[in-house]
């Protein structure tokens, strides 16, 4: 019998300091500074996303530039639902790449998508994306953990 109460008393302990912890979180996933910057995390994903389809369509083979690993993953993040990766690479219509410290209009937040094309008689053709984009120099903030 002291031994069940023990054990009901130390579960009851455990759930309610979980409790306590579960309420912090919902409270820091809804103050509002949070809020404005998952919302400055989602516009900048979509403004790259826009970009890219400004250059390349759905199912036109591409391959992303190497270069660093923060900007590939910046460019799965926003486009590598719906890109496909040439197979061979030497397939591909055009090589996607990330341009950072852009400080002209039409970049996300200083970061514009650019694609090389293969030309056959020119060397190659460099497009920068348009269609979108989100005012300032700096990377989105991470999310909260």
């Amino acid at each position: 019998m002291v031994v069940a109460s023990v054990v009901v008393v130390i579960g009851l302990v455990a759930m309610g300091t979980q409790a306590v912890r579960g309420n912090r979180t919902v409270a820091v996933q809804r103050d509002a500074l949070t809020v404005r910057d998952a919302a400055l995390d989602n516009a900048y994903y979509h403004c790259l996303d826009v970009q890219t389809r400004s250059l390349v369509s759905p199912g036109e083979p591409v391959i992303y530039a190497p270069g660093l690993l923060g900007d590939l993953v910046n460019m799965i993040k926003s486009s590598g639902s719906w890109v496909t990766i040439a197979n061979p690479p030497s397939s591909a219509v055009a090589r996607l790449s990330l341009r950072n410290g852009v400080t002209t209009g039409g970049a996300c937040l200083g970061v514009v998508v650019v694609a090389t094309f293969p030309a056959a008689h020119h060397g190659t053709v460099v497009r920068v994306g348009t269609g979108a984009s989100v005012p300032g120099n700096e990377p989105p903030p991470a999310p909260p953990l």
